[in-house]
């Protein structure tokens, strides 16, 4: 378990925080690029001991935190519960709920790290949930700077910040900042449609996916 090297500084809701940086922030072309920052998504969930376990609000806010997680997490999803506390039954109580909720998810044990931290002598200490994800930052070029007149660039040379309207559309328009570090894994062709669609043309028949007749595309022409 790496849990022991966490830091566990508790809040009362979802925490992020950056840690660290993966690539430059000038592209091939050397225009300023956004870059994908390291970052720590954090839930702290404080048990109910009259629930033995968590609140109904609660599950539906770690909903959410597990879709963000499907979406734009990397690495497993760490949970860590308190050892030593008042709470010690309603936090396992916790755990049960939680893990049974990740394995609906499709989230199983082996996209999960779990652990205990020590918390004798803490009141409402909290099952404590996180997973690394990106964040996208921008280079210093491009925060906060006032743009120049461009009125009096006569020379048709690049500019101060020149490119960071470029940068900034691309980092709010792709969905998981890590993408912006390269191209990503992609799984393998599936062999067998391969092997279906080469058999059906070299049988002169159409290789492309038949329709049915209510998948019909074609704008109806009735009337009131």
């Amino acid at each position: 378990m790496r849990l022991a090297r966490l830091a566990l500084v508790f809040v009362p809701a979802l925490l992020i925080s950056a840690c660290a940086t993966s690539n430059g922030t000038v592209n091939a072309i050397g225009f300023p690029e956004a870059r994908p920052v390291q970052a720590t998504a954090r839930m702290d969930l404080v048990v109910d001991t009259d629930a033995n376990g968590l609140l109904w609000s609660q599950m539906g806010a770690f909903h959410a935190f597990v879709d963000h997680y499907k979406s734009n997490g990397h690495g497993p999803i760490i949970l860590s519960w308190p050892d030593g506390s008042a709470e010690d039954d309603a936090a396992q109580g916790a755990m049960s709920e939680l893990r049974a909720f990740l394995d609906s998810q499709g989230v199983g044990a082996r996209f999960t790290e779990e652990g205990p931290y020590d918390a004798r002598g803490m009141g409402n200490a909290p099952v404590i949930v996180s997973y690394m994800h990106y964040e996208t930052e921008m280079p210093a070029e491009c925060t906060n700077r006032r743009w120049d007149d461009l009125r009096i660039e006569r020379m048709n040379d690049g500019y101060e910040g020149f490119g960071c309207f470029m940068a900034q559309n691309r980092a709010a328009m792709i969905g998981d900042p890590y993408h912006l570090a390269g191209p990503t894994d992609h799984d393998a062709p599936d062999s067998e449609r391969r092997q279906t669609v080469l058999d059906t043309y070299r049988q002169g028949e159409p290789t492309s996916t038949q329709r049915r007749d209510d998948e019909s595309g074609a704008v109806s022409t009735a009337v009131d």
